[in-house]
């Protein structure tokens, strides 16, 4: 009815008031709480940013917002991603360590094994008590501070010593045997002397089994007591081939644990004539092992094992040759006159070479010279 009377004044309906007279008063109520309620949200939040409501903006300038932080209450554990740590350092480390100590241990163990055997003390009383062998004393010493050093072995050590008459080989021998003997026990130490164990040639078989024994004996005394033992063989030169033979095998790596923790050492005149004229020519014993392990080889292959440590003893000069005279005059009760000691120097004959004089038969005559005094 109400269009009627709006189409009779001539008047059109307009959309916007029919729309709205068809909205129920509470529908509109609903409509301006809504419009009241946004217009104060927007107005605490411009007051929130340092905007008061009805300031002016300028144009195309927009307001800056604050970065938003995540606050986490205090009693909140917060995760953050663990950066992924190598396994391989840690096992690195451990290692390392590992092996110093391995490396400290065996350093300990090689000092321990060198005390033991006292070699600072014996090598000062060689070097004291021999006369005229710097050089083989020094390289005697340097084997068996490298094989004492450790309890464990690959292979046995022998030490061949060589040299001419008179130059001191069975001091040498009697000095080695006494020494070990104060350090283990006597019964590991064995001083072999083949003109007085095996005077008689036709007893070698007897004798090589007989050393055979003996050596199988101490060896196994040895490993109960966890000891190197010590064979000291003297006069080698007159052994014969069973002897030798037999002693070979005892050089062969391929044995037990317990033969191959032995220390051998043959004294013999072996190759002199090699060694003289070495020493004539170069005034000195080194380079002398080459054509001594030659000419020995010659004579029987136990020279070839590699077991086998060749060393030559060189001639004695004059100036050694009255060093022994005045020990021997001395340990006799013989006031040592110089002139005197001189003149009984001046009666052995010498090699002469390179201005040096080099008795032919060493030491040998000194004791037999004295004693007619």
């Amino acid at each position: 009815m109400e269009d009627q009377v709006l189409k009779d004044r001539g008047d059109e309906p307009k959309d916007g008031a029919h729309c709205v007279s068809l909205l129920s008063p509470q529908l509109k109520a609903m409509i301006r709480i809504k419009k009241k309620y946004l217009k104060r949200t927007n107005s605490v939040r411009l007051a929130n940013s340092g905007v008061s409501d009805g300031a002016s903006h300028p144009p195309n300038r927009k307001l800056r917002r604050r970065k938003s932080r995540v606050l986490f209450p205090n009693d909140t554990l917060m995760f953050k991603p663990k950066k992924e740590r190598s396994r391989a350092k840690p096992f690195l480390t451990l290692f390392s360590i590992i092996v110093f100590i391995q490396v400290y241990n065996a350093i300990e163990n090689l000092d321990d094994h060198v005390v033991k055997y006292d070699l600072e003390g014996l090598e000062r009383s060689l070097h004291r008590e021999v006369f005229g062998q710097q050089e083989a004393l020094e390289e005697l010493m340097d084997h068996l501070n490298d094989y004492l050093s450790t309890y464990a072995h690959q292979q046995p050590l022998a030490l061949s010593l060589h040299g001419p008459s008179g130059v001191g080989k069975s001091h040498l021998g009697r000095l080695l045997a006494r020494h070990f003997r104060s350090i283990v026990d006597d019964k590991l130490v064995v001083h072999y002397i083949s003109k007085h164990h095996c005077p008689l040639q036709e007893e070698a078989q007897h004798c090589a089994s007989t050393i055979a024994r003996r050596i199988t004996e101490v060896v196994t005394q040895a490993e109960e007591e966890e000891q190197i033992p010590f064979f000291i063989l003297d006069e080698v030169e007159a052994m014969a081939p069973p002897l030798l033979d037999t002693l070979q095998t005892f050089l062969q790596s391929d044995q037990t644990n317990e033969f191959l923790n032995v220390v051998y050492v043959f004294l013999s005149s072996l190759g002199q004539s090699e060694i003289t004229a070495h020493v004539l020519q170069n005034s000195s014993t080194a380079g002398a092992h080459k054509s001594l392990r030659q000419a020995l080889t010659l004579l029987h292959p136990l020279w070839m094992e590699p077991a086998v440590q060749v060393i030559a003893l060189s001639l004695l000069e004059r100036e050694h040759i009255i060093q022994c005279f005045l020990e021997e005059m001395t340990l006799e009760g013989f006031y040592p006159d110089p002139g005197h000691v001189e003149r009984l120097a001046d009666e052995l004959a010498y090699h002469r070479a390179a201005g040096r004089q080099y008795a032919k038969t060493g030491c040998k005559q000194v004791v037999a010279k004295v004693n007619l005094l």
